[in-house]
């Protein structure tokens, strides 16, 4: 801790109240002089232009130091600014007119000539509850604080008509129609003999200008609301239409799935009786087949007659339930399998006689173009669907069912 050179006061830093600002290659240090008194300086070796005050560091500082609701002062070192951007403007502006903490005296030191005019617009906002005094140095600075914590006001007020007073009169003007967008007058003109009268009418005209620029800019702010309200009415109503648009479609797709799924299941129906019949014409063309064999005829007959018979089998079934040739044993099985449970699909036929076949399932399943567990499930729904029980086997029933087919 080190004491200020012009008060004696306690001077408090913190490295983490420093901030590198790598874009304007610039230090902003902040540091407690006394326990009320907030010294903030510029640090550069080339002239700066600052685009922020960072006002809301000040309200930092104050929390952290539990200085809220305490009387506080701040003190600017400003040597490096040569000129700033209209931002840092607005949040000196906002510092005065926003009192975020108890924010008593603004001293701003270290002023370069080209930003001196800035400055003295921005002071000529200060109110009598924050007032803003612009000196030459640090000491003078500190000393002007102190002052003002003694009683000894802010300065002195200049006479009135005086050229100061109308300086600070057209200054107070201008910030006010620019920094705070107030357009009405309430500074009294000098005499129209006065020199600096015709500035106070060119200010009027600014003044006039300004709040038809804001009146233009209000009117097409309510002109791009309303073109927006009824673009995004148009939008709104376009996806309205889209979505039930998109229900109308969706119940179609529904209504279509379901017609083909009826079709689909039709078609197994079809397939299976077919399929069924053709075994068991089989059956019984093998059977007559045989009966002729047996039958004492010339040969001549025989052979014109078993030709004829032979000619009518369909041993490759059409219909092939596992894309192989079916046995005779094999369409004995699906016959009786369907006969004894109607209920069973074209698909469900065709993995009964691939289980009974001892197949496994992923055999089954890569056979068919299904996953594993896809036909796990369907071989639990076999085994509902033919009324077995959970401690049965569905392989040891169609096993059986075989058996007794032949």
């Amino acid at each position: 801790m080190t004491q200020c050179p012009a008060s004696g006061l306690s001077v408090t830093e913190k490295d983490h109240w420093s901030f590198e600002h790598r874009q304007g290659n610039y230090t902003r240090k902040y540091s407690l002089i006394g326990n009320d008194i907030i010294h903030m300086q510029e640090l550069a070796e080339h002239g700066i232009v600052p685009g922020h005050l960072y006002s809301a560091d000040f309200g930092s500082l104050v929390a952290e130091e539990n200085l809220t609701g305490k009387p506080v002062f701040i003190l600017m070192d400003c040597a490096p600014i040569t000129d700033f951007e209209f931002s840092y403007k607005k949040e000196f502006t906002n510092l005065l007119t926003t009192q975020e903490f108890n924010l008593r005296l603004i001293v701003i030191y270290n002023i370069q000539p080209s930003v001196r005019l800035q400055y003295e617009m921005l002071q000529s906002l200060a109110t009598e509850t924050l007032p803003v005094i612009l000196c030459g140095t640090y000491a003078e600075g500190v000393n002007a604080i102190l002052d003002f914590k003694a009683g000894k006001g802010a300065g002195s007020t200049p006479a009135a008509g005086s050229d100061q007073a109308y300086r600070n009169a057209f200054l107070t003007e201008a910030s006010r129609i620019l920094m705070l967008r107030q357009f009405d007058a309430q500074a009294a003109p000098p005499p129209e003999h006065h020199p600096v009268y015709p500035y106070f009418e060119i200010l009027e005209a600014m003044r006039r200008d300004m709040y038809a620029l804001e009146e233009e800019h209000q009117h097409n702010i309510d002109r791009i609301e309303r073109e927006f309200r009824v673009l995004l009415a148009g939008k709104n109503s376009l996806l309205d239409e889209q979505v039930e648009q998109g229900k109308k479609n969706e119940q179609r797709f529904r209504e279509e799935e379901a017609a083909l799924l009826s079709r689909i299941a039709s078609q197994e129906i079809e397939a299976t009786r077919i399929s069924t019949a053709n075994a068991e014409k089989n059956a019984a063309l093998r059977s007559l087949y045989e009966m002729i064999e047996k039958l004492e005829l010339d040969p001549e007959s025989r052979e014109s007659i078993t030709a004829q018979c032979a000619s009518l089998f369909e041993t490759s079934d059409q219909a092939a339930l596992v894309n192989t040739e079916l046995t005779e044993t094999d369409s004995v099985f699906l016959s009786k399998l369907q006969k004894k449970h109607p209920n069973l699909n074209q698909r469900e036929l065709r993995i009964s006689l691939m289980i009974k076949l001892d197949y496994h399932s992923r055999d089954i399943a890569r056979s068919l173009g299904l996953s594993t567990r896809g036909i796990e499930s369907i071989r639990y729904r076999l085994h509902k669907k033919v009324g077995l029980d959970k401690h049965n086997s569905l392989k040891t029933y169609l096993t059986n069912l075989a058996a007794e087919s032949i």
